[in-house]
């Protein structure tokens, strides 16, 4: 009679520990469905309201989308970048490349590099523009940039070279002579 009366609350026990696995999993499926993860990828367009006009692609670097390579062109710049451009002696900026990833489920972190060249035979490198930020999701399609810009003068008269071993990154140990934050807004480029 023991023996049944065990099998009986050890087959009960089962059953309401199930039970309460499977609602705990309904809940939590529930709760999460509020919850999207965004995902990196896709091209978008951006501005910052004051002339600046820039296109970004994001090339998804896992299937999870967590990661992406990035390239921003920066296609209109207003007076205010082309005098900067102009003080380093440089008449063109490289596209900015490099990563990000995902540090939440809506907000990416990311790192990028340009270069303000002056056209010539041969074309010569004035600055380096690291550019480091967060990108904040605020829709499937739409994102803000919270950014900054350090700019670090390579072979420009009067002007350290932050760039001594042409590794094409500033020199451990140097400081940027200039520093630019800025919010942009950016929206996908819609699908024809």
């Amino acid at each position: 009679m023991k023996g049944l009366t065990n099998k009986l609350l050890k087959g009960r026990l089962t059953r309401w520990g199930f039970l309460a696995v499977l609602l705990l999993a309904a809940v939590g499926t529930v709760a999460g469905m509020n919850q999207r993860h965004y995902q990196l990828g896709g091209a978008f367009i951006g501005n910052n309201g004051a002339g600046n006009i820039w296109s970004g692609l994001n090339i998804p670097l896992d299937p999870a989308g967590r990661s992406a390579a990035l390239r921003v062109n920066l296609t209109i710049y207003n007076a205010e970048g082309a005098g900067l451009l102009a003080a380093f002696g440089a008449d063109s900026l490289s596209e900015f490349v490099g990563e990000q990833h995902m540090i939440s489920r809506d907000t990416a972190k990311f790192g990028t590099v340009a270069y303000a060249n002056q056209q010539g035979n041969p074309p010569q490198r004035r600055a380096i523009f690291v550019m480091n930020g967060t990108l904040k999701f605020t829709g499937p399609d739409n994102y803000t940039v919270d950014y900054t810009i350090d700019v670090y003068p390579v072979n420009v008269p009067g002007l350290p070279n932050a760039d001594a071993n042409a590794d094409g990154y500033p020199d451990t140990g140097t400081s940027p002579v200039l520093s630019i934050p800025g919010l942009d807004h950016a929206s996908r480029v819609p699908l024809p």
